[in-house]
């Protein structure tokens, strides 16, 4: 870690030995690089004594600053959304990779919602030897292939291909873009393939069955389900 009076400034590149001193360049607020000193725990708590413990547990790696002492946390499969005040009121922690979840040390309560369900996330699926996490991407994956199931739905068709299809709205998800109001349509057809379709021209209610034509924009993957994302669709 840098001195204090350098910390809230940019690094650039990595930590470098000379003269079996370690340093690192730190870019100031003129623009120019600036070589300077990279303490370890020991030097820097000497320096400084008042801030060691924090400072050190600043720099602690992920893996214990979030909870994975045991090798592992427990998330949660199932709409935390609505629970998020249980969560909160038992001390549970959140993580935007994950949602909310318990650290290894600390026993799950006793009365978990019904309709949450807990899941061991080991460290292993989302972090590395050196006790960083890996990648976003990476973490993605792991975390919803734990929390959300297989689903039926297959892609129908390649980008550009023009599709004609009976769906039913399974949900309407209002949105507030640059460009004014729009709706956000996930739609089934009746083998369980799922179609989304956001427009500024139409909402339709939810468990309403339309026949509508279109134009493939993208295929994705969304918490494991596939999606065929259409542009210029009209009803019939």
């Amino acid at each position: 870690m840098v001195a204090k009076s350098y910390q809230n400034l940019p690094t650039v590149g990595d930590v470098y030995t000379l003269n079996n001193r370690k340093y690192i360049q730190v870019r100031m607020t003129n623009g120019t690089l600036k070589k300077v000193r990279w303490y370890n725990e020991k030097e820097y708590a000497k320096m400084y004594p008042e801030e060691a413990v924090s400072a050190v547990k600043a720099f602690q790696p992920p893996k214990d600053v979030l909870g994975f002492e045991k090798g592992y946390i427990t998330i949660f499969k199932g709409n935390t959304f609505e629970d998020k005040e249980y969560f909160k009121l038992n001390s549970a922690r959140y993580a935007r990779m994950w949602g909310w979840y318990f650290v290894s040390t600390e026993d799950l309560p006793d009365d978990i919602p019904d309709d949450v369900t807990p899941v061991r996330l080991p460290w292993e699926l989302v972090g590395n030897d050196d006790g960083y996490l890996k990648s976003d991407a990476e973490i993605a994956a792991a975390v919803e292939t734990l929390i959300y199931d297989t689903d039926a739905s297959e892609y129908q068709g390649a980008i550009g291909d023009k599709v004609n299809v009976v769906v039913t709205v399974e949900r309407n998800i209002p949105l507030d873009g640059f460009y004014g109001a729009s709706t956000m349509h996930v739609m089934r057809d009746e083998n369980g393939n799922c179609f989304v379709w956001t427009t500024s021209a139409r909402s339709w209610e939810e468990g309403t069955t339309h026949h509508i034509v279109g134009t493939i924009k993208d295929l994705r993957v969304y918490k494991r389900v596939k999606q065929t994302v259409l542009t210029r669709c009209r009803e019939i």
